[in-house]
């Protein structure tokens, strides 16, 4: 080991005046204290982002494609045969949403009827299930009374908003191609849970064969068509070969596309969270200049002797950058512990939890992830190290005669 580096530990090591041991103590403490808040920070921020992306693509589609005026696909079946043969293409679902009120026994709410993915199975309710229309006090129409209600599942927070269960029947008015809307009898066989509020509270899924006899269509005739890639991050590529494939009269829409504002913010807001904290873990690393700075003051006859015993400039600089790199690395360490700490603490705990329907998720996991850790360590580490350069500087300028003399 140099003689720099032996220096340099044992100058760490050594005990200091208060002054000195209370600004070492200052700045480890504030740099430790920046570095958690930045890693909590962002580690909540990428939990936000991951759990709405997660939450999005799990219950919508990776690229969609409809028509510009939004009519019907009538030969969606060939469309569907040349976009299977793309690749990164997974599965192509023919769907449609239709816009609907949802009545039940105490409440009429809106909501979203929608076709399902093949992931997705309504399960056919058992006939002890089956509901008996004329026994109910719903206001049914008299033709709507011999009709079969048809199997839907409802998101969990829109039947519990509408108070139904499995087994229990409703109306579902719908307007469709028709001047007037129309009332059809159905019978909740099951519910399900997205995750993101909007979905749990508007969505009715059905199968394509029963929303097309509610329709009064004698096939169904989807609007959209739902593709699924197996690499999510090469949709817009994907998204752009479909393109190729389609006439004009198409719009494809990949995800991230989709939902642009929404990550663009959670993005912006990531890099304003980075911004303010790295200031404030600048601050803090100030107290490493004025820490070193009185080092320099106590240890200016040490420096004068060195000086004259041959030590060059660079060695004196080096002495004191490694001195202040122990100071940071010090703080770096204890602030990643016990930012690390205080996010399996939170998802532990579920400290995050919000109204779902303000933010769309109930719980918010704190995700730190390893390229952001690395990012925040590189960053902590060279706004310490550029607080350590003036006083180092100062002490390899230090003139060893003048030093001499005044002792």
């Amino acid at each position: 080991m140099s003689f720099e580096l032996k220096l340099a530990f044992k100058y760490f090591r050594a005990r200091r005046k208060s002054l000195a041991r209370f600004t070492s103590f200052v700045a480890v403490v504030g740099i430790a204290a920046g570095v958690a808040s930045l890693l909590i920070a962002n580690a909540l921020a990428n939990g936000f982002s991951d759990e709405m992306r997660d939450k999005i693509l799990a219950n919508t589609s990776h690229i969609t494609i409809f028509t510009n005026d939004g009519t019907e696909i009538s030969d969606w079946r060939e469309i569907k045969k040349k976009i299977e043969a793309i690749e990164n293409i997974k599965e192509v679902t023919p769907t449609t949403y239709e816009s609907t009120l949802l009545i039940g026994k105490d409440s009429t709410n809106y909501s979203i009827l929608r076709i399902p993915n093949s992931k997705f199975q309504i399960p056919e309710p058992a006939k002890s299930e089956t509901p008996n229309l004329k026994s109910k006090t719903l206001n049914l129409e008299p033709e709507t009374l011999n009709l079969k209600p048809e199997p839907v599942s409802l998101g969990a927070t829109l039947a519990e908003k509408a108070n139904l269960k499995i087994g229990d029947e409703a109306e579902i008015v719908t307007l469709g191609n028709q001047i007037e809307p129309k009332r059809s009898p159905v019978v909740i066989a099951g519910t399900f849970q997205t995750g993101l509020y909007e979905y749990d509270s508007t969505w009715i899924y059905i199968s394509a064969e029963d929303f097309a006899k509610l329709s009064g269509q004698s096939e169904f005739a989807p609007t959209i068509l739902s593709v699924a890639v197996a690499d999510i991050y090469r949709a817009n590529e994907t998204a752009a070969a479909i393109r190729t494939n389609l006439s004009e009269n198409f719009k494809v829409l990949d995800w991230q596309e989709a939902n642009q504002p929404l990550f663009a913010a959670l993005s912006l807001e990531r890099k304003v969270a980075l911004t303010i904290i790295s200031l404030i873990i600048f601050i803090a690393a100030l107290n490493i200049t004025t820490t070193l700075t009185l080092l320099v003051n106590e240890r200016r006859l040490d420096i004068a002797v060195l000086r004259t015993c041959g030590a060059r400039t660079k060695s004196l600089l080096f002495i004191f950058l490694v001195e202040g790199t122990l100071l940071a690395f010090l703080g770096i360490v204890s602030g990643l512990i016990l930012g690390l700490l205080g996010c399996m603490l939170g998802n532990y705990f579920k400290i995050i939890s919000l109204s779902a329907e303000v933010y769309s998720l109930s719980f918010i996991p704190f995700r730190p992830h390893l390229i952001n850790i690395l990012l925040i360590i590189l960053i902590s580490f060279l706004l310490c190290l550029t607080a350590t350069i003036y006083p180092a500087y100062k002490a390899s300028r230090i003139k060893p005669l003048e030093n001499l003399r005044t002792q």
